[in-house]
């Protein structure tokens, strides 16, 4: 019998965000670490670093919430304030889990643009809350006959069981990254599909922070980056690098984000290696990159000016 906790602790990732201060927005004066613990979020002052957000223990939380309404709350991390939408449903042929913790802003306009980036044409950012009661609602009245079983893949052909989470994991000096994780079985599969976002956006603008945003664009900078990726993964996957040319570009994929003291790519699987390496995540210190960087850019700024 499938175990629906393996299911959604796979589904559930370990969430590996970061992000750093935007230029020009003075650091909070207090930071605060939070971590999902059971079904409440524990806050805990740090004044020594930015917040970092991890969910060791969410799959028991998420599993919990089975009602046709899910649940709904807010929270504050560091002096900015959050919303969670947490909604599940289980059967026999099809499961589904949504955990989103989206920013909620003075400006509407900010707000909307970051939601939109987030949730992209899945859901609209307005009457979020309405749409997914209606939406798992749904789902009891069309799964009727078997709402509330422990799904199991290896019923038919049709099974499908998906979870998506989106959470904030490091909220310092104006920003706030996330992590989107997206975790999807059909019935007859081999195995299931999985895959991570990383996006780290400006607070006061809604914009997302690119490579170019915070790279030098000169091509010797950015081979040089790539360059040092592909050895990384080498050395990860416990490979001999290639002594042939190697088109390297690959490894700057846009999938980045960054804390007080590294740039960390992440990679999906099948992206740069084989199913089995899993999703690569490969770190450049920041002393290592400070030649690299862009000057006047977010991360030289966060990094190496006061």
């Amino acid at each position: 019998m499938f175990d629906m906790k393996k299911l959604m602790l796979y589904g559930l990732f370990a969430v590996a965000f970061a992000c750093a201060g935007c230029a020009d927005n003075p650091k909070s004066e207090n930071t605060e670490t939070v971590s999902a613990e059971k079904e409440e979020i524990v806050i805990t002052e740090d004044n020594e670093s930015p917040i970092v957000v991890t969910t060791d223990s969410v799959v028991e939380e998420v599993v919990a919430i089975a009602g046709k309404k899910g649940e709904v709350s807010d929270t504050v991390i560091s002096g900015v304030n959050f919303r969670n939408y947490r909604f599940h449903f289980t059967s026999k042929d099809f499961a589904k889990t949504i955990n989103f913790t989206l920013p909620i802003l003075d400006n509407a306009s900010v707000q909307e643009e970051i939601w939109e980036t987030m949730l992209k044409d899945s859901y609209e950012s307005k009457d979020l809350e309405q749409n997914l009661e209606v939406e798992f609602a749904n789902y009891w009245n069309e799964y009727s006959e078997t709402a509330g079983q422990e799904a199991n893949p290896y019923s038919s052909d049709e099974f499908y069981s998906m979870s998506w989470n989106i959470d904030p994991f490091f909220v310092d000096g104006g920003c706030v990254a996330f992590n989107s994780a997206v975790w999807e079985m059909s019935g007859g599969a081999m195995h299931p599909e999985w895959g991570e976002s990383s996006y780290v956006f400006d607070l006061s603008t809604g914009k997302t922070i690119s490579e170019d945003d915070v790279f030098d664009n000169s091509n010797d900078s950015r081979t040089a980056i790539a360059t040092k990726l592909y050895s990384l993964l080498k050395a990860y996957l416990k490979e001999e690098e290639d002594t042939e040319d190697v088109d390297v570009s690959m490894m700057l994929n846009g999938n980045f984000y960054f804390t007080k003291d590294e740039v960390i790519y992440r990679y999906a699987p099948y992206e740069v290696a084989y199913y089995a390496a899993g999703e690569p995540e490969l770190s450049l210190m920041k002393d290592w990159l400070k030649p690299y960087l862009k000057v006047d850019g977010v991360l030289y700024k966060y990094w190496f000016k006061d």
